[in-house]
């Protein structure tokens, strides 16, 4: 395999890993707030779930980048994947000193 072709691949799978890593901040955040909205009976079914919804969704897409870009980086070094992938993708998800 060519180095674009590994990069090609690192990015599809890497894709893939981010959105069911997404998924998985984004109902466990959810689930969360449920469960402490459900504790006061006034307001389970209110206006502050309404408003709280969607700033639980963003915070969750904060946290998933967040998370995604430091597991990308470690399976970069986790494999030494830094010489067979393009550089602009290493350089993205490894700074320099910490390869």
């Amino acid at each position: 395999m060519t180095v674009k072709e590994r990069s090609l691949l690192f990015t599809v799978l890497t894709s893939v890993c981010n959105i069911v890593i997404t998924l998985a901040i984004e109902l466990l955040l959810l689930a969360a707030l449920f469960v402490l909205l459900r504790s006061v009976p006034a307001l389970a079914n209110s206006l502050p779930v309404q408003v709280l919804i969607p700033f639980v969704l963003i915070a969750g897409l904060f946290i998933s980048l967040a998370v995604f870009a430091r597991f990308a980086g470690w399976v970069i070094r986790a494999f030494n994947l830094a010489d067979k992938l393009d550089e602009k993708i290493v350089s993205r998800y490894c700074p320099k000193d910490s390869l």
